[in-house]
């Protein structure tokens, strides 16, 4: 438990730093932007500004790729290799479950409890890590909120 409390604040402080950084690329990029606008102020024919433009042009939204990325990363770490080889390939490589199954030697069915276990594991992790649900009340019952199972 003390262990996945020290994971949690690594990841947090490398997802601050990131995104530290990602403002101050940011930064640096529009003061960059401002200098080369004044050097080409003689340029009458705007060429020269419209080939700068081109070439200093950023990511579109750096700071969301940043951020997707460390989410990403963090999901990966709760899941053991097997559960991380079966969901980077079936959900984001495409690999269909068959394909994997004849890859790694095992049936269809197994490579589908992996993936299912995996993503119970992070659905747990990600959704229901609250202290409380909210939850219809039925006929008679006049609370909302549940304690979550863990």
């Amino acid at each position: 438990m003390e262990e996945a409390r020290v994971v949690a604040w690594f990841v947090t402080g490398l997802r601050r730093e990131a995104i530290r950084l990602t403002r101050k690329h940011r930064r640096m990029k529009e003061h960059e932007l401002l200098i080369l606008n004044e050097q080409l102020k003689g340029d009458t024919g705007g060429e020269a500004l419209a080939t700068m433009l081109n070439t200093v042009n950023p990511p579109a939204d750096l700071l969301t790729e940043v951020e997707n990325r460390l989410v990403l990363q963090e999901a990966l770490a709760l899941l053991t290799p097997l559960q991380q080889r079966v969901v980077v390939a079936t959900i984001l490589e495409g690999v269909t479950e068959q394909e994997l199954a004849g890859e790694m030697g095992v049936t269809k069915q197994a490579v589908n409890r992996i993936k299912e276990r995996a993503l119970d594991k992070l659905r747990k992790y990600f959704v229901l890590d609250k202290p409380s649900r909210q939850v219809e009340p039925g006929p008679g019952r006049t609370t909302t909120t549940a304690p979550i199972r863990r």
